[in-house]
């Protein structure tokens, strides 16, 4: 009963399940994650990656993914908690799955570094499975002078998130916007994903907006249309090189 009173309380997203996670290089990381949620899985896997990358997108889909199948699973932000909020840790000992984001936030401070690996001993004590999202592979993460906090998170499976190439990324545009019944022309993904920051959150939001205009005007996407619905987020191109800076130094 935590487990899904939390997940509510956090409002995970509507669009964070597997089926919405465009895998492109990594699939066996979401496969893996998948099995965690549904079947158990590695006892503690560390999921890394860039901001933006889709850690929170995965964390929360094994959280649903688990208490759809009727397993005790949470989902914890620990950005959003700190040493103060010690009480935040408590009474998620006998999940099944505890998903646990971002915590490098947690790592620098010892109390609240202790605290976690409390947590965490505790949930594999009664058997279940921790999922820790960070932004750097283990070995690379600051961590409090605490030898075993650095033991558990070595003896972790670690998968890292790789970026979406250029394939990828027009793909899980077409994919999305095929979702809402959208047509997205080639030229105006093309558009996009020249002229706009290359994160898939910062792409989604703007095929969002794109979306919303699109029905309220009944316009179809053209690339006037997208530049004039996005202009506030498009990134001017780099400026061309000078002769000064082409010459040899």
């Amino acid at each position: 009963m935590i487990g899904t009173q939390l997940t509510l309380s956090v409002q995970l997203a509507d669009a964070a399940s597997f089926e919405n996670f465009h895998g492109g290089p990594n699939a066996a990381t979401a496969a893996a994650l998948r099995l965690l949620a549904e079947e158990g899985g590695e006892a503690s896997i560390l999921l890394h990656g860039a901001g933006g990358s889709g850690k929170t997108h995965l964390l929360q889909a094994v959280a649903r993914t688990a208490t759809q199948r009727r397993r005790r699973a949470a989902y914890l932000p620990l950005a959003q908690f700190g040493p103060a909020d010690a009480g935040a840790l408590q009474g998620f000992e006998k999940l099944d799955v505890l998903c646990l984001d971002d915590v490098d936030s947690a790592l620098l401070d010892r109390h609240w570094a202790l605290l976690l690996l409390r947590l965490i001993d505790a949930v594999h004590a009664h058997g279940g499975g921790c999922l820790l999202s960070a932004s750097a592979a283990p070995d690379s993460l600051p961590l409090a002078p605490l030898p075993d906090l650095r033991t558990r998170l070595a003896a972790c499976a670690v998968f890292g998130l790789r970026p979406l190439g250029d394939t990828e990324l027009r793909s899980l545009l077409r994919k999305r916007a095929h979702l809402r019944g959208l047509e997205l022309p080639e030229e105006v993904a093309e558009f996009m994903l020249r002229r706009l920051p290359r994160s898939v959150p910062a792409l989604l939001a703007a095929l969002d907006l794109l979306d919303r205009e699109s029905l309220s005007t009944q316009r179809r996407l053209t690339i006037p249309f997208a530049q004039q619905v996005l202009k506030a987020l498009v990134v001017a191109p780099a400026p061309a090189p000078t002769a000064a800076q082409k010459a040899p130094g």
